[in-house]
């Protein structure tokens, strides 16, 4: 096995370790040699499995957040389910499931708003759903590993491919057969950034933004505490443009410590640099889900919170929907 494999496989075992005592996927669990050899339209991902979130023991309370660009989110990771608001239900995906507003209608060129998210999709669904916010909303889940996301998109067309699949329904749902995405964003939370590592690296122009919910990883660089810059180089490229008025990268983390690879802190100063930032020592807070840091450059924003355990790595799944509101939908239509 070389260095970079075992690298590789300290961080999914690292991650799972973190993510097995927060989510709980039930047909759609696998080991990690099951995830990289499964076929993506498998029935347990075509029938759209059910993925539970559980509180931590002795979590820190919630904190109530005002803007959420600068307060910390409530932390646990029990989402209380308000229904499905006005979406018809998780319709099956050949890759994924996808959720579409019964009162959604496109007009003559078809156009629709997006949203692809990775890992922890009933979180959103519960989050999303009742705020009438008229995404059409896509999800896939694939267990609590990296490299299940990463395997997904090795192949070149497999994104492309669940575009169209998404396209269809929504098609069939508005009656509108030109249905077609104007905007598309993708989200992810803890392993899923493995997929959008793999959609950002064939260097598509289509992305209008991405939001990393405490979910940046990498290894080390051989030889030192550095994140690898090779494995970093799309989020890094994304985060150039970003920054310099390009698509919108959102990046978020906590002060979970992942002693084998890169933690998400880790990779954001990475971030911060390449994009010429200053990057100062990052303060302690008392408060364990308070903001840390936060850094705005033209369409690149960083968001640092000093929670350091499960809860707090659950609470950046409640980030989203303010900076979908904030951020991203005024500047997607019209």
């Amino acid at each position: 096995m070389s260095k970079g494999t075992t690298r590789s496989s300290l961080r999914d075992l690292a991650v799972v370790g973190l993510c097995a005592a927060i989510v709980v996927i039930g047909s759609a669990a696998r080991s990690e040699d099951e995830g990289a050899a499964a076929n993506p339209t498998d029935a347990s991902e075509a029938s759209a499995p059910t993925l539970t979130m559980s509180p931590l023991p002795n979590g820190a309370p919630g904190k109530p957040a005002a803007l959420v660009s600068e307060a910390a989110p409530r932390s646990g990771c029990d989402f209380p389910d308000s229904g499905f608001g006005d979406y018809l239900g998780w319709r099956p995906l050949p890759l994924g499931r996808i959720l579409v507003p019964s009162s959604l209608t496109v007009p003559p060129d078809g156009g629709f708003d997006l949203l692809v998210h990775f890992h922890g999709t009933e979180p959103v669904r519960k989050q999303l759903a009742p705020l009438g916010l008229g995404l059409v909303i896509a999800g896939l889940d694939t267990g609590t590993l990296s490299s299940g996301y990463k395997s997904t998109f090795e192949s070149e067309g497999t994104f492309d491919a669940m575009l169209s699949a998404i396209s269809r329904e929504v098609a069939l749902a508005t009656k509108n057969p030109a249905a077609r995405p104007r905007s598309i964003v993708l989200s992810s939370w803890s392993a899923g950034y493995g997929a959008i590592a793999r959609i950002l690296a064939r260097g598509r122009d289509d992305v209008d933004a991405v939001l990393l919910l405490d979910s940046l990883y990498a290894s080390y660089a051989s030889g030192g505490k550095m994140p690898d810059p090779t494995e970093l180089l799309p989020f890094s490229s994304f985060a150039r443009a970003a920054a310099n008025g390009g698509p919108l990268l959102f990046v978020t983390h906590t002060a979970v410590p992942t002693p084998d690879y890169a933690s998400t802190l880790e990779t954001g100063t990475f971030l911060l640099r390449e994009i010429g930032a200053d990057v100062p020592a990052t303060p302690p807070a008392q408060d364990p889900f308070g903001l840390s840091r936060a850094h705005d450059q033209n369409h690149f924003f960083l968001r640092g919170y000093a929670g350091s355990d499960g809860d707090a790595h659950c609470g950046q799944l409640r980030l989203l929907p303010d900076i979908l509101r904030d951020h991203v939908l005024p500047a997607s239509r019209p």
